[in-house]
């Protein structure tokens, strides 16, 4: 007599399952990494600010102020790019009503002059 040995039948439907989950973890992790934006920030480095800070207002109507006496733009950039080098911080506060556009411009042209810790003024969280 002969007999047939019986193989034991393995599922592989659950452990494919397993498998495609964590190919979509894996992509989508590494999606989301590519799109990130490294931020540098102050806490844990020990650099304290040093007194008070500079402060550049945009003007609703486009006009620049520099510690409250109005400049120009290149003005604002050649005074904010002293005073960050003397380590003093520096903090760009816009009118709400100027546009982002405006704002980015004017951080650009900040960066592009060697000023890179710029902070930015926000209203507190009051509600408009």
């Amino acid at each position: 007599m002969s007999r047939r040995r019986l193989q034991p039948d393995l599922d592989l439907t659950p452990l494919i399952d397993v498998l495609f989950m964590l190919i979509l973890f894996f992509v989508l992790t590494a999606s989301l990494l590519q799109g990130q934006i490294e931020v540098r920030l102050p806490a844990g480095h020990g650099t304290a600010l040093r007194g008070r800070p500079a402060v550049i207002e945009i003007l609703a109507d486009g006009r620049f102020r520099y510690e409250g006496k109005s400049v120009s733009r290149e003005e604002a950039v050649a005074s904010s790019r002293q005073d960050v080098t003397a380590g003093r911080s520096l903090v760009v506060a816009a009118d709400r009503s100027v546009p982002y556009g405006t704002v980015a411009s004017f951080l650009e042209t900040l960066r592009a002059a060697g000023v890179q810790d710029v902070g930015l003024a926000l209203d507190g969280g009051k509600s408009p």
